[in-house]
């Protein structure tokens, strides 16, 4: 029995307390590891993250950079420089290493065309390198599909008979009748020897008079709508010559002028708009100067079939009618009961809707500014002959017009903002059938 029991407890409790502390080291250091690699994972797998969202945007990046080219075509160049972009933008990614890159093949299809992209990378790791985990592997793909751009020809079909030598707006109509004393028309006249030849213009009509006193007619607005329409149309391209366009004037069943035939070169249509003008208001002939049949008709054998619009062979196809909607011809006509036969040799009337048949029988889209015909109730002949169905002009014309594609414009209206009404809406309805 020892003599000092309490130095032996104490000692016992000393050693007990040390061989304690360090196994309290030991559980701490077997704990701080696991947590130490999984902090070290927590970073890398963050700094992984942001690298492949860089890397997703800069192939995001390379794929619409290919699909916003002006061609319907994807070509082997197209792919290589979608490549290189997409490369350049990865080595500013730090640690990245891209492994691959696949273009996709282009499909084209009837009205689209669609690419896909893919990569994969590394990404170097920091801490986590001390587990032996060098790098972490990322990938990523990327597609986009758009609609073809559309190859479409424009015929344009200018009424140019007398009628559209009204005034233009409500005061250029007033200031024409004051001028004129009544009559709101600028008839553009020959003037005759007394044999009855044309001898040249008669500079006294109300046409010179209407210059004289500067009032604009619609024939120089219809003017500006086609020079209008050319701008937009140049300023609205996708592809190179994507548009192209001809442009007629008609009037009597003998006069149907050609203006400009096809072309891509749309600054020729701006040129021979400036040849624009009324038609001579003959003198002691009849006043048969609107013959839509016949105009139609030439259209009809001139105009092809409409394609699918996806190549210059083979362009979606518009007709661009422009007219006050009155029939005033000297042949036969299709609708002779919905108008009056006057005389032998002349029929006034409204358009008849079944002469536009055969062109959209053929897939040729039509649009018609309708120029509305002025009412003139203080005119005998207009109250006796065209009155009685002016309530069907706009109707029967809207009948020819394709779906959509019909603008009235009333007398003093803007038949520029319809023409570009028009351009926008043809072109938007070929995006969304095509």
């Amino acid at each position: 029995m020892s003599l000092f029991p309490g130095r032996s407890l104490r000692s016992r409790l000393r050693r007990y307390r040390r061989a304690r502390s360090g196994q309290v080291a030991v559980t701490l250091a077997l704990v701080a590891m696991p947590i130490l690699f999984a902090s070290a994972a927590a970073i890398d797998y963050g700094r992984r993250n942001a690298a492949k969202a860089r890397l997703d945007a800069a192939l995001d990046g390379a794929v619409l950079a290919v699909m916003s080219q002006k061609s319907n075509t994807i070509t082997t160049t197209n792919l290589q420089n979608m490549e290189t972009q997409f490369r350049t933008e990865a080595a500013k990614v730090p640690g990245v290493t891209v492994a691959s890159f696949t273009p996709g093949t282009p499909v084209n299809g009837a009205s689209t065309v669609s690419l896909t992209a893919s990569y994969t990378a590394t990404v170097k790791t920091s801490l986590a390198s001390m587990m032996k985990v060098m790098t972490m592997n990322i990938g990523g793909s990327a597609s986009s599909t758009r609609n073809l751009f559309q190859y479409i020809n424009f015929y344009l079909l200018l009424d140019n008979s007398p009628s559209m030598g009204l005034a233009a707006t409500d005061t250029d109509v007033s200031n024409m009748k004051n001028v004129t004393g009544g009559c709101a028309f600028a008839c553009h006249e020959h003037t005759y020897d007394s044999q009855g030849n044309v001898t040249g213009d008669n500079l006294n009509d109300n046409y010179h008079v209407a210059q004289k006193n500067n009032i604009k007619l619609r024939i120089q607005v219809l003017r500006d709508a086609v020079s209008a329409l050319v701008d937009q149309a140049n300023a609205s391209m996708s592809l190179s010559q994507q548009f192209q366009m001809e442009m007629w004037t008609f009037n009597d069943s003998t006069t149907q002028t050609r203006l400009q035939a096809m072309t891509p070169v749309l600054s020729q249509i701006k040129t021979a708009a400036s040849n624009i003008d009324i038609a001579y208001a003959y003198y002691n002939q009849s006043d048969n100067q609107t013959d839509f049949e016949r105009a139609i008709t030439k259209m009809t054998a001139t105009i092809p079939a409409s394609g699918t619009g996806t190549t210059s062979l083979s362009p979606i196809r518009f007709l661009f009618f422009v007219t006050d909607g009155v029939e005033d011809t000297g042949g036969t006509v299709t609708n002779q009961s919905a108008g009056f036969q006057i005389g032998s040799n002349r029929f006034i009337g409204p358009f008849s809707p079944s002469t536009c048949n055969a062109l959209k029988s053929n897939n040729v889209r039509i649009g018609i500014v309708y120029t509305q015909y002025l009412p003139i109730y203080d005119n005998g002949f207009y109250v006796s002959y065209v009155k009685p169905y002016e309530s069907q002009i706009g109707p029967m014309l809207k009948a020819c017009a394709s779906d959509g594609l019909y603008f009235p414009v009333a007398s003093g209206g803007d038949i520029t903002a319809a023409m570009l009404q028009l351009f926008s809406t043809a072109v938007a309805s070929v995006r969304l059938s095509n």
